[in-house]
Parts: C-alpha cells; sequence; structure tokens
C-alpha cells in the first residue's frame, strides 16, 4: 500500500458581503408608504374639491369646491357679458351681448364637469388623469344655456331693417310722359344660420365681429333705359302710315295717322330673354289692338283688282276702254305690325305699309295685245210684253256684263260679274219662279240674260261646264225649248270655258222697246262650226186648268196674263262642234220641264 501525504497550505480569510435586498427593500416599503399616504392625503384634501389644474375659460378652479366653482363661474361669464359682439351687414353694424341673444351660463353644470375631472374611470386611469392634469393642466367643458326664441326674436327685430322684397324695374307712362322705376334686390336675412354663427362666437368667450347672413335675390330686370326711351320714340309723336296710291298721279300718297294716344292704348311692355340669360324689358305695340287697328284699316285699302272693260267698234276693229283696270292690293297686315314695331323705336315717323298688289288679268294699257277683232257669236232672246219691274231687271243685268273681257283658258262663271241680286244693287220686284209657282220676288227677269248668255257661249262653240234648265217652260225663252238656263247663286250658276289662246270681249245690248236682250262675243275667230240637232221632245205631261189670282197692284177688273200653259216634257238638245270635216266634241244638253198651268193676275184694286 501507497500513501501519499501533502504538506498543508495556510487558509485564507473573505471579506463580509453587503446584502442590498436588505436596505431596498425596506426602502421600497417606506417610499410606498410615503406614496400612500400622500395620494390618501391628497385624495382627502380634494375629496370635495376640484383637482388641481383643471380649467374653464381659462380659470383655474383647482381646490374649490363646487358651490364655489360655480360662483367662480357664474362671476367669470358675468365679465364677459360686456365684452359684446359686433353684428355687421355691409357698412351697418349693431352691438349685442350674450344675454339679448338668449345665452346664458349653466355654472353648475359647468362647475360638475370641472369637478369629474381625474373622477372617471379605474383606479388606475383616475390616478393618471390626476397627476397628468396637476402636471399638464386640464380645461374642462363648460355648458351654455340657450334660448333661441330669444336669440330669434332679436334677428327677426333686426332683420326689419336689412329685409327688403325684390322689385323688377319698370317703367310708369301717364299722361304721355314716361317714368322709370329703378329694381330692387331682395334681402332676407337667414336667421338660423346667423345664431349659429352667434352661438360658436359666443362660446369662445371672445369678443368679435359676425358678418349676419343674408342671401340676397336679384331682380330679373334691372335696367330699364332701352325701354324707357323706346316709350319716348313711341309717344314722342304720331305715327304716319304711308301708302303708295296710283290713283292720285305721280307721287302722291294716301296717309294714316296714329296719334300718341292711340299709341299710348297700344303701348306694352314685355319681358325678353336675350340668349345669355339677361332678361329685359322691350317696349313696343300690342300686336293685338295694333291688329285689330289695322284690319279696320284694311277695310278702306283692300279692294279686288278691277279688269278693264272695253267697247268695241266692227267697223273699225278699235277698242275703246270704258272702264280703265286697277290693281288689287290687300294690306298685308302680319308684315305692317313687324314694320311698325320696327319702326315706332325709331326718329323716323312715317311707315310705308307693307300692301299685296294684285294684278288685273285683263290691263287697260295692253288692249292692243288682246286679239278681240271681230265677232264670235252672238245670241238674242226676246222679253216683250215683260212687267216694267222684269224689264228693268234684264237691262240691269245685261249691263253687268257689257265690257267684260274673258281670259284664255277661263272658266267664266255668269254669277261673279253679276253679283248679288238685291234692291240694294238696283234689282225690283217681278215675277219670278218659287218652288212649283210664280211668285212676285226681287230679280225676275235675270234669267232672260243667263239664257241669252247660255245660247252666245253655245253657238260660240265654247265647252259648257255648268248650265241649269227651269223648272217649267217659260215662254219668253222659246222657241227653241230646251235652249234656256236659269242661275240662283250661289247654288246654280251658268258656266263656260275660254278655251281658245285668244281674248274674249262680251257686249251686251238691251232694247227695252223692242223688248230685246242681245249678248255678242267678240274675239278672234277659230276654224270651229257649231252644228245643233233637235231639240228633241218625249215624256209629255198635259198641263192643267188655268189659275187665276187676285192682284190689288191692278185696276179691278183688269186680267193679266203672267204665265202660259206648258205641258210638261222632256227634251234633249245636242250640240256638235265641229272643225272642217272633223268632230271635235258632241255636247247633249238634257231638260226635263215639269207640266206648268197658265196663270192670269186678276185686279182687285178698288176705285180705279
Amino acid at each position: 500500500m501507497i500513501e501519499s501525504t501533502e504538506a498543508a497550505q495556510p487558509r485564507k480569510l473573505s471579506k463580509p458581503r453587503l446584502n442590498l435586498s436588505l436596505i431596498v427593500l425596506p426602502l421600497i416599503d417606506v417610499v410606498a408608504i410615503l406614496l400612500a399616504l400622500v395620494l390618501v392625503t391628497y385624495e382627502y384634501l380634494y375629496m370635495d374639491r376640484i383637482y388641481p389644474g383643471v380649467s374653464v375659460f381659462g380659470t383655474d378652479l383647482g381646490g374649490l369646491t363646487l358651490a364655489k366653482a360655480e360662483i367662480v363661474l357664474q362671476q367669470r361669464f358675468q365679465d364677459y357679458q360686456p365684452v359684446k359682439l359686433t353684428l355687421r351687414y355691409g357698412e351697418r353694424t349693431w352691438a349685442v351681448s350674450p344675454q339679448e341673444v338668449g345665452v346664458s351660463l349653466d355654472a353648475k353644470a359647468t362647475a360638475i364637469s370641472a369637478y369629474v375631472v381625474g373622477r372617471e374611470g379605474s383606479t388606475l386611469k383616475r390616478l393618471w388623469d390626476q397627476g397628468r392634469t396637476l402636471w399638464l393642466g386640464q380645461a374642462a367643458p363648460f355648458t351654455l344655456l340657450i334660448d333661441e326664441g330669444i336669440g330669434t326674436l332679436y334677428l327677426s327685430r333686426l332683420a326689419q331693417d336689412i329685409n327688403q322684397s325684390v322689385h323688377d324695374a319698370a317703367l310708369v307712362v301717364h299722361d304721355l310722359q314716361v317714368e322709370a322705376v329703378p329694381s330692387q334686390v331682395g334681402r332676407e336675412a337667414d336667421i338660423a344660420a346667423t345664431k349659429q354663427l352667434i352661438y360658436q362666437r359666443i362660446a369662445t368667450l371672445k369678443g368679435g365681429t359676425v358678418d349676419l347672413v343674408v342671401h340676397q335675390t336679384p331682380p330679373a330686370i334691372a335696367d330699364v333705359s332701352q325701354a324707357e326711351f323706346d316709350v319716348e320714340q313711341i309717344l314722342g309723336s304720331p305715327l304716319i302710315l304711308r301708302l303708295p296710291d296710283e290713283g292720285g298721279g305721280e307721287g302722291s300718297e294716301i296717309a294714316y295717322t296714329l296719334d300718341q294716344t292711340v299709341l299710348a292704348e297700344m303701348l306694352t311692355l314685355r319681358q325678353l330673354k336675350r340668349d345669355n340669360g339677361q332678361v329685359i324689358l322691350a317696349a313696343g305695340l300690342d300686336q293685338d289692338k295694333l291688329m285689330a287697328h289695322l284690319q279696320e284699316l284694311a277695310k278702306q285699302i283692300d279692294r279686288p283688282p278691277r279688269d278693264g272693260r272695253f267697247d268695241f267698234d266692227p267697223a273699225t276693229g278699235t277698242l275703246t276702254p270704258i272702264v280703265t283696270s286697277q290693281e288689287g292690293r290687300s294690306l298685308n297686315i302680319t308684315e305692317t305690325v313687324r314694320l311698325i314695331n320696327t319702326q315706332a323705336v325709331t326718329d323716323q315717323r312715317q311707315v310705308l305699309l307693307h300692301v299685296t298688289v294684285t294684278k288685273p288679268q285683263v290691263a287697260t294699257e295692253n288692249a292692243e295685245s288682246l286679239g278681240i277683232k271681230e265677232l264670235i257669236s252672238e245670241a238674242t232672246t226676246y222679253f216683250k210684253g215683260s212687267s216694267q219691274g222684269r224689264m228693268h231687271n234684264i237691262q240691269v243685268a245685261a249691263s253687268r256684263f257689257h265690257g267684260l273681257v274673258i281670259p284664255p283658258g277661263e272658266n267664266f262663271s255668269f254669277s261673279e260679274p253679276l253679283g248679288e241680286v238685291s234692291a240694294a244693287s238696283g234689282y225690283e220686284e217681278s215675277i219670278i219662279i218659287w218652288g212649283n209657282r210664280s211668285a212676285v220676288g226681287i230679280g225676275g227677269g235675270v234669267c232672260q240674260v243667263s239664257t241669252t248668255a247660255f245660247r252666245a257661249a253655245f253657238w260660240g262653240g265654247y265647252p259648257i261646264t255648268e248650265r241649269w234648265a227651269h223648272g217649267y217652260r217659260v215662254g219668253w225663252y222659246e222657241p227653241p225649248v230646251g235652249m234656256d238656263a236659269t242661275v240662283y247663286s250661289p247654288q246654280v250658276d251658268f258656266k263656260f270655258v275660254n278655251d281658245t289662246p285668244h281674248y274674249l270681249l262680251i257686249e251686251t245690248e238691251t232694247d227695252l222697246e223692242a223688248g230685246t236682250v242681245t249678248f255678242h262675243f267678240y274675239g278672234t275667230k277659230t276654224s270651229r262650226t257649231v252644228e245643233m240637232e233637235g231639240p228633241f221632245e218625249a215624256n209629255v205631261v198635259p198641263h192643267g186648268p188655268d189659275v187665276y189670282r187676285e192682284d190689288p197692284t191692278l185696276p179691278e177688273g183688269t186680267t193679266k196674263q203672267v204665265d202660259w200653259a206648258h205641258d210638261g216634257v222632256d227634251v234633249t238638245v245636242y250640240r256638235i262642234v265641229k272643225e272642217g270635216d272633223k268632230v271635235l266634241w258632241k255636247d247633249t244638253f238634257f231638260s226635263r220641264y215639269r207640266p206648268w198651268q197658265a196663270v192670269y193676275l186678276v185686279g182687285t184694286e178698288e176705285g180705279s
């Protein structure tokens, strides 16, 4: 066994170590205790007071009780009252206090809002809020009491000096004098919007200026200077309407005057909107009133064209004017209204009326070119024994056609130149066919003339476009039977066409002593010839017994026959129009006559 031994070494002594925990932990405990004492003391001291650092309106309320804070706040708001706001509109201003617009401080609610700072939330949050408030400060919210009714009342009174209704510029005319009434911009204070601005400014507790909210309404018409000028022009002097009149010699005119009183009655003002949206007042003459005036004026101006009439001398082949032709004219009212309204606002006080001119178909100056140089056809009928009234009517009716010229191609109507058959147009009473009997009426005898014209047209070879036979046979129109033509305008007419390239002149002759009326047709002959076949009678119906009628206009004991008995009959007449051996056309003229009794007038006039 081997054993080893080591020599013994000397032992080192270590330094004693310091235990910090024995120092720190007690120290922390002490600090915690002290902090707790401070916090407890802090909470105790401000148990019923506002924490330090809390302010309202910039006023420190720390350490104040609710009651004291309420007093301080009330006083602070009262101190603000003298610092009035300035309300402004344009150059006008008004000083106003919060109280005048219904604003007051709820001091109690505001004090409570300051008191609750640092007292809400968890313990840690409350301590944090208290510390932050102490260190940094905290502005508590305040509560204002607003009585909007007071504010509305105040601003409503104020608005009375601001508000105004909108007015368009206008013109007033009195006794031919015109006065311009200026426009006015509409203004209306926006009370609700203005109140909000006021309350916001008061909430800052600072003075200052609040611009009133005012809405403006511009007038639709702001300027009437042009209309005023136009009215002055319109009413400045009479307006002369001129119409060139060829009948008064070269340069002569017919003038009509619209005086200022008439113009004032027609004056009208109306709004016009321009392309840029601007509305202006326009002055002019009322179209309806002006048109009514011109319609009356047109009665003096308007006239139909008048064809020239001529007398033909077969011996010399010359035409002598017996009626001078004249242009027709018609006032163009629509265009004249435009011209007058255009010119009425100028210094030019004369307006040339706008007239539509219609040339006559037969002008006097064209006599030589009408081609009237020879007799074409003629016809004569007989009326000897007719009453004085009937003969007079035949003469009057025939005169309506004397010298009349029918242009080429015209469908000639007998009724047009004949005109109205009445006492006013020169006709007298005579026997006429009325229904199924003869009666006294205006215009008896006119059919003698139409029958004669029909026969002249028949033998002239002109196309007959309308012809009516009488209801019964009339002795004045025979022989031959079936060659009569009745007219009763406008229902019954006699018409024929001048189908030649030449003008046709009608001349009439009435011989009251011989009892004849004749139509002469003059023009340029064609190569036509006319043949007649007939008349052919058929379906004869015997007439009845004679009829006697009393007539107080005839002497007693006098008997006068006025109708002659005729059997009823159908009559056909043929016309053959030829050119050499060639038949151009064949016409058929059919007449159905009712049976007719002889009629006698028996005089009953006493004392004759």
